[in-house]
C-alpha cells in the first residue's frame, strides 16, 4: 500500500503543535497566572481593577490577578516575609530602597533583561520613559524595574480663598509666609483657619531642603541633609509654626482639614488630589501649584515602581513583562495618569491628545507635569530606608522644640552616617 509523503509530515507537525500547546500561554493547560500585589487603595483600587481586567480581556492565555496587601507597611511585610518563605508574588510594587533589598537577596530579575528580550522595546519605546524616572530605576548600570505610580509633591491651595483676598499663589518661601498671614484667621482669641500645615514627616522636610539648593548624600557613605540649606529649610517649617504663627503640626493627613476649612495650603503628592476633592465636595476649588522655592525650582518623586520576582517561572516572567508593558505604555499609563492623578511615565502619555484635552479643562494639572522638570529623586540605597525614619524624629524633635533644627539634623546625620559605614 503506498502511503503518501506527506503523512509523515503531518504526524511530525502535529506532534510539534502538542508540544508548543503545553508550554505557551492560553495552552489546554489553561491561562498562566500572574499575581500583582500592590498596596492602592480607596478611590485608588479601581484603576488598578480596570486595567488588569482588560489586560485579561485581551489576553486569554494570562490570567493576572491584582491584590491589595495593605497600605504600603504592610506590603512591605509581607513581601520580606513571603521572599523569606519562597512563594513572593510575581509582580510587587516596590519603592527604590525595597529594591535595593530585593536585588541583594536575589529576588527579583532586572526589567532590562525583558526589555532587550524578543519581545521587548525599540530604541524609541525605551526612550520615551521619563530620564529622571529611568535613571531612578537602575542601580549600578542596570534597570530593575519599571516606574508605575509616580508622583511630585505640590502646594494644594484653596483657590476661593485667594480669590476672596486678591492673593497670588505663593512662588517663594517669602510669598508662602506672607500669603498664610493673611489666610490666617482668628476668632474670639483662638485661630479657626491657619494659613499652612506642617506634617512632622521626612517629605515636608527635603523638598523643602531642595528648593534651597540642599543634598541628600555628599557621597555613599556621607548624607548631606544637615548642610547649611537644610537646616535653614527645617528652621523655615519651625518658624511658620512658632514665629509666625501661620502653621501648625499635623502628624496625619491634610486633607480632611483642608475640607474642613480649617487650613489654606497644605503640601502632598499629585494623586492626594482625590481624596482633597473627596474632602472639599464641592465646596470650594482646588488648586496645584509647584513648591514655593528659596533658590531653586524643586520638587521630590514620591510613589512606587514593579519588579517580577526571580522565583517565578519563565512563562510567569513572560506574561507579567506583557502586563506590565500594557500598564505603563503610552495608553496604560495615560489611562492610570488620568483616573488617579499620578503622573504618566511617558514622554508619550504626557504629550497625548488625550491628555492634552483634559489639561486644557483642568489646567491646575499642569502643575505636576510642569514639575517633572526639577524632579528629583531619593537616594534609592536599602539603607535609605531606616535613614527616612531618622530624618522623620529629627524633624518632630525641631518642630516640637526639642532640639534646635541643626541640633536635631546633626544627630540625625550622625546616625545615618553610622548606619552608611557599614553598606558594602
Amino acid at each position: 500500500m503506498h502511503v503518501p509523503r506527506t503523512q509523515p509530515l503531518r504526524s511530525a507537525l502535529l506532534t510539534l503543535l502538542l508540544v508548543v500547546g503545553l508550554v505557551l500561554p492560553g495552552s489546554a493547560a489553561g491561562p498562566v497566572t500572574v499575581t500583582f500585589w500592590h498596596g492602592m487603595s480607596g478611590v485608588l483600587l479601581a484603576p488598578v481593577d480596570e486595567l488588569t481586567r482588560d489586560f485579561n480581556q485581551l489576553n486569554p492565555g494570562i490570567n493576572v490577578v491584582a491584590q491589595y496587601q495593605g497600605s504600603y507597611a504592610v506590603l512591605n511585610q509581607k513581601l520580606i516575609a513571603s521572599v523569606a518563605a519562597g512563594n513572593p508574588p510575581t509582580i510587587t510594587q516596590a519603592f527604590a530602597t525595597w529594591t535595593d533589598q530585593l536585588i541583594r537577596a536575589n529576588a527579583i530579575v532586572p526589567i532590562e533583561n525583558f526589555i532587550k528580550g524578543p519581545d521587548g522595546l525599540s530604541a524609541d519605546e525605551f526612550n520615551d520613559i521619563l530620564p529622571v524616572l529611568r535613571e531612578a530605576n537602575t542601580f549600578n548600570g542596570v534597570m530593575w524595574t519599571m516606574p508605575f505610580n509616580k508622583s511630585v509633591y505640590l502646594l494644594f491651595y484653596n483657590v476661593d480663598l485667594l480669590k476672596q483676598n486678591k492673593l497670588e499663589v505663593p512662588r517663594t518661601w517669602d510669598d508662602l509666609i506672607n500669603v498664610s498671614k493673611a489666610l490666617t484667621k482668628e476668632e474670639g482669641g483662638r485661630i479657626t483657619r491657619y494659613g499652612f500645615v506642617v506634617r512632622p514627616e521626612t517629605d515636608y522636610f527635603t523638598t523643602m531642603m531642595l528648593t534651597n539648593y540642599g543634598t541628600f548624600l555628599r557621597s555613599t557613605k556621607e548624607v548631606a541633609f544637615n548642610s547649611p540649606p537644610a537646616v535653614e529649610a527645617l528652621q523655615f517649617l519651625v518658624d511658620l509654626v512658632q514665629k509666625h504663627k501661620v502653621a501648625y503640626i499635623l502628624p496625619s493627613f491634610a486633607d480632611a482639614d483642608f475640607g474642613a476649612g480649617k487650613v489654606a495650603m497644605y503640601v502632598a503628592t499629585n494623586p492626594g488630589l482625590s481624596f482633597a476633592k473627596a474632602a472639599v465636595a464641592g465646596k470650594f476649588e482646588v488648586g496645584l501649584a509647584p513648591l514655593p522655592y528659596k533658590r531653586t525650582r524643586a520638587t521630590l518623586i514620591s510613589g512606587t515602581d514593579v519588579a517580577i520576582s526571580a522565583k517565578a517561572t519563565p512563562e510567569q516572567q513572560a506574561a507579567a513583562w506583557k502586563y506590565i508593558k500594557f500598564i505603563t505604555g503610552t495608553t496604560g499609563t495615560t489611562r492610570w495618569s488620568l483616573r488617579t492623578f499620578y503622573m504618566p511615565v511617558r514622554r508619550s502619555g504626557r504629550d497625548s491628545t488625550l491628555m492634552q484635552v483634559y489639561l486644557r479643562n483642568n489646567p491646575e494639572h499642569r502643575a505636576g507635569l510642569d514639575s517633572l522638570a526639577f524632579a528629583q529623586s531619593e537616594p534609592n540605597m536599602a539603607e535609605w530606608n531606616e535613614i527616612r525614619d531618622i530624618i522623620r524624629d529629627a524633624v518632630e524633635a525641631a518642630l516640637l522644640g526639642k532640639a534646635t533644627p541643626k541640633q536635631a539634623l546633626d544627630d540625625a546625620a550622625a546616625k545615618a552616617n553610622r548606619l552608611l559605614a557599614q553598606r558594602k
